[in-house]
């Protein structure tokens, strides 16, 4: 009893709780078996309880049979003076009794605030200081949905109104952590126990009531507009309008449809298509049709539940992606990237998995030459104006690329994002070592561990001196000491920055086993990219000289243009195994170019090409510019 009492105290426990314990004499074998719930009775704080569950796992326990009926005793005693109230303290421990088991009943729920901004046409998440941010509440199991929009409206709306005006000029709903629309019949108790989530989390969304007259007219397709019937036929007409540039200089592309609600025939003929024609150019959004009054729109998802938008500019990746993962909650929230060119002027690139891969590629670029030192494997340093917010953040788009698009940094040490991932190194920390140093040392450290007599010691020791090895270099401590120099570069050294990034990555690579062997798969090489290319099953004499020229391109290539070539075609450095489809066109001249479509990995080639030293020039020279504007949608 002591010992726990002694860990209470450190833990800096209020008195008021330990002298419960004390007089109900709950000691480290009575806690090991008791349910969080009931030790929730005596701590309320779950990091208490979490730390007191492990001193409990830490001393072990005996007799466990007769310990659970001496609790489930004094539970009983317990009860039975509660209603007895044969004393004032009695009286008074039954009140606070009687208000813990209500508690029990409740649980905790977080309810954020999202505002439909007419402009981008998307529910943006309201910040705290703009009277939002994410409220923490208890709320009986019992509660519905009506009762949960109730008590959002209250907490934003606290006199009937806000910043955004009163709360009567809204139509207000309820969307859950997925952004999906809360069903009216399921208990809050009921969302616990089929999403397994350790806190639910919904949102209050807000949309400004609209005029039948101006819903009737409003320019665009929204989930809650009326559709306008066509004068000619009386029936809905929806066009898809396809728009491409030709742009000399294009080089990464995106494919998406535009959807208007304009009569056909007040577009260009040739600039128009029949949706029945050609609905599979557009893979987000489906319609069902023909519709009347009584049948509603179905809509997918994406249209309807509108992703976070991230907007981050070029050639500023890193600092505004930092800046942007600093808040917590955009971990739950499906992130949309739109990249804004230097001028100001928004990339035309729909965001449907090519963005992300280009984006996670150009932030880690970055990171590597601002960030980090080392050779092959790269240790991240420590900045003066780097601090904990700005590393957390580092570690959360790590997460973020893992989870989203399986994309890993694969150029930063094994070692270190294992000790943040799993506590521990799995890999060879000497050889990760080893791959950090210059390949000029390199070669001098590998000759020590191979033969020491074939060394030029005056050398070695120049390099051990230069990590501030104090032990003299034999022929037989070279193990010994690249293990520790190795130990204290990948591991000590960057200790806070492992700190930081174990925050996110200890839960969230629970699924990775071998680190190493991942990244291995990760790293292209001309079989895994030759593998990728899937041309058409016939192709003509011309198409068949291009994928020839293509092929020969791919195996003469170096690693750095392989990334480069992976990047172009697919928006990722890395290999993800995307399958690259080739497709043919006849630009010539001017014209003529590499076009790449990185959300479907598509590549098109011109058949236009007189040789192979043709192609190969023209294809370094776009790869090579190091400037891809996304110019097509």
């Amino acid at each position: 009893m002591g010992e726990l009492i002694e860990f209470l105290k450190q833990r800096e426990v209020s008195e008021e709780i330990i002298q419960t314990l004390e007089n109900e004499k709950i000691d480290a074998s009575v806690i090991s078996l008791m349910t969080d719930e009931e030790l929730k009775t005596y701590l309320p704080s779950y990091g208490d309880r979490l730390a007191v569950f492990g001193f409990c796992r830490r001393r072990g326990s005996s007799r466990k049979s007769a310990l659970f009926e001496r609790l489930k005793s004094k539970l009983s005693k317990r009860k039975l003076s509660e209603e007895d109230g044969s004393s004032t303290r009695q009286e008074e421990h039954s009140q606070t009794t009687h208000k813990r088991n209500a508690l029990k009943r409740n649980r905790k729920i977080e309810i954020g605030w999202m505002h439909y901004d007419e402009d981008t046409e998307v529910f943006k998440q309201v910040r705290a200081r703009r009277g939002g941010g994410t409220r923490k509440i208890d709320i009986c199991k019992d509660a519905k949905k009506r009762d949960i929009l109730q008590v959002a409206t209250g907490l934003f709306f606290p006199d009937g109104g806000n910043i955004q005006g009163p709360l009567t000029d809204f139509d207000c709903d309820l969307k859950d952590y997925q952004e999906m629309i809360v069903d009216d019949a399921l208990t809050v108790g009921e969302l616990y126990h089929v999403t397994k989530l350790n806190i639910l989390r919904f949102y209050l969304t807000t949309k400004k009531k609209q005029n039948d007259s101006l819903q009737s007219s409003s320019p665009g397709l929204h989930p809650s507009s009326e559709i306008e019937e066509s004068p000619q036929n009386q029936t809905s007409s929806f066009t898809v309008t396809t728009v491409q540039t030709s742009a000399p200089f294009e080089t990464i592309s995106h494919d998406v449809t535009y959807i208007e609600d304009t009569p056909n025939d007040n577009l260009p003929q040739s600039s128009t298509q029949s949706l029945s024609a050609n609905t599979s150019h557009s893979s987000d959004i489906i319609f069902v049709g023909p519709f009347s009054d009584s049948e509603p729109i179905n809509l997918d998802d994406t249209l309807i539940f509108s992703p976070h938008p991230v907007v981050v500019h070029r050639g500023q990746v890193m600092s505004e992606l930092i800046s942007h993962f600093s808040d917590k909650d955009l971990e739950d929230v499906d992130i949309k990237i739109q990249f804004v060119l230097p001028d100001g002027t928004p990339e035309m690139a729909h965001d449907d998995g090519g963005v992300v891969r280009d984006y996670l590629s150009e932030f880690w670029k970055e990171f590597y030459d601002q960030c980090t030192t080392g050779n092959v494997c790269k240790v991240p340093f420590l900045r003066h104006d780097f601090g904990q917010q700005e590393w957390e953040s580092v570690g959360r788009i790590i997460a973020f690329g893992w989870v989203r698009e399986k994309y890993l940094p694969v150029k930063i040490a094994p070692a270190i994002l294992e000790q943040a991932a799993f506590g521990y190194v799995k890999s060879d920390i000497v050889e990760d070592f080893l791959k950090f140093m210059p390949e000029s040392e390199r070669t001098v450290l590998e000759a020590w561990r191979s033969d020491f007599s074939i060394v030029d010691q005056e050398e070695l020791i120049d390099i051990l001196d230069n990590h501030s090895c104090r032990k003299i270099p034999t022929a037989y401590n070279a193990t010994e000491v690249l293990l520790e120099l190795a130990h204290k570069t990948l591991v000590q050294e960057p200790a806070y920055v492992i700190e930081q990034w174990a925050r996110t990555l200890s839960t969230a690579w629970e699924s990775i086993c071998d680190l190493s062997s991942l990244f291995e798969t990760l790293q292209p090489n001309v079989r895994k990219v030759l593998k990728c290319l899937t041309f058409p099953e016939t192709m003509t004499a011309h198409q068949k000289l291009i994928q020839k020229y293509l092929t020969t391109y791919v195996k003469n290539a170096e690693k750095e243009h392989l990334c480069l070539f992976l990047r172009f075609c697919t928006g990722s450095d890395l290999h993800l195994g995307k399958n690259i489809i080739i497709g043919f066109n006849e630009l010539k001249g001017f014209q003529r170019r590499p076009v790449a479509h990185t959300c479907g990995c598509v590549l098109e080639l011109s058949i236009n090409y007189d040789s192979y030293p043709d192609f190969r020039s023209e294809m370094n020279s776009v790869l090579e510019s190091n400037v891809w504007v996304m110019d097509i949608i």
